[in-house]
C-alpha cells in the first residue's frame, strides 16, 4: 500500500553576497568578450563595482523585508484592536516608505474601473504612488455607482 506524500515546497538555498559577487565577478568578463566589447576592465574596478551593486541591493531588499516583516506584525498584533488604530500605524509606515495612498476617485488614471454604471465612483480599493519616483506600484479599484457623490474606502455607501 503506497502513501502519498504532499507535495512540500522545496525551500532555495540561502543566498549570501559574497557569493553572489564572486560568481558574478568570475562571469562578466567573459560575459563582455562575448558581446564584444573591446575594452574590459580590469579585475580589481570590476569586483569594486560589483560588490558595491549587490551589496546595495541586498541592503535595498533587507530593508524592504524588514519593514514587510514590521507590517505584518503590527497587523498580526493589532487584530483585535479597532481599524482606527491599524489604519493609522499603517499611514505611518507608507509615510516612512514615501508611498502615498491615494483614495480620491477623481484621480482616475491611478485606478482601474472593475465593474458598475453610473458617473460616479465607489472606491473599493485605494492606489497606491511612490512619492519618489510617481510611478503607480499598485493601481486601485473603482466601481461605477449612480448619484453624484463619490463613496471613500472604507465608508458606507
Amino acid at each position: 500500500m503506497e502513501t502519498a506524500v504532499p507535495d512540500v515546497p522545496v525551500r532555495p538555498e540561502p543566498i549570501d553576497a559574497m557569493t553572489v559577487i564572486k560568481g558574478v565577478v568570475e562571469r562578466v568578463p567573459k560575459a563582455l568578450e562575448a558581446a564584444g566589447v573591446d575594452e574590459v576592465p580590469p579585475s580589481g574596478t570590476l569586483a569594486t563595482a560589483v560588490r558595491r551593486a549587490v551589496l546595495d541591493e541586498f541592503r535595498t531588499r533587507a530593508q524592504f523585508v524588514g519593514r514587510l516583516a514590521e507590517i505584518d506584525a503590527l497587523l498580526w498584533s493589532r487584530a483585535r484592536d479597532s481599524r482606527e488604530a491599524v489604519e493609522g500605524a499603517m499611514t505611518a509606515h507608507l509615510r516612512e516608505l514615501r508611498l502615498l495612498r491615494v483614495t480620491e476617485p477623481e484621480e482616475s488614471d491611478r485606478f482601474v474601473v472593475t465593474e458598475g454604471e453610473g458617473d460616479a465612483f465607489e472606491l473599493l480599493s485605494p492606489a497606491y504612488v511612490d512619492e519618489l519616483t510617481g510611478k503607480v506600484i499598485l493601481a486601485g479599484q473603482l466601481r461605477r455607482v449612480a448619484g453624484l457623490a463619490s463613496t471613500k474606502w472604507g465608508e458606507e455607501a
